[in-house]
C-alpha cells in the first residue's frame, strides 16, 4: 500500500508494471516513457502543473536516500505545454531533448 505520499515498496512497484528508474543502477526498466516530461509531485507543483487528486502516476523513481521501505517515488506524465522550458532543470529538459 502506498505511502501518504503515493510512495511504493520494491515488490508493489514490481507489481504495478510500470516503467522504473533505478538510481546509480541500470536506469529505465524497461524502457523510459516516451515524449513526455516526467516529474515528481513537488516539481510539478513547482511548475504549476499541478498533480490532480486521482491521476495515476506514469512511472516511479528509485530514490536511494529514502526511508525503506517506501523508497520508489511517483513520477507524473506532463507534456512541453503549459510549462516554462526555462524552469527545467538540465535533467528535465534532457529528457525532452531526447525525445523529440
Amino acid at each position: 500500500m502506498p505511502d501518504r505520499n503515493g510512495w511504493l515498496t520494491r515488490d508493489e512497484v514490481s507489481t504495478s508494471g510500470k516503467p522504473v528508474y533505478i538510481t546509480g543502477g541500470i536506469g529505465w526498466r524497461p524502457a523510459r516513457p516516451k515524449e513526455w516530461i516526467l516529474l515528481p509531485r513537488f516539481r510539478c507543483a513547482e511548475l504549476g502543473v499541478h498533480v490532480d487528486p486521482v491521476e495515476q502516476p506514469i512511472a516511479y523513481l528509485h530514490v536511494r536516500n529514502a526511508i525503506p521501505p517506501h523508497s520508489y517515488a511517483p513520477l507524473y506524465a506532463r507534456g512541453p505545454e503549459g510549462i516554462d522550458m526555462d524552469r527545467l532543470t538540465p535533467s528535465e529538459l534532457g529528457d525532452v531533448e531526447r525525445d523529440s
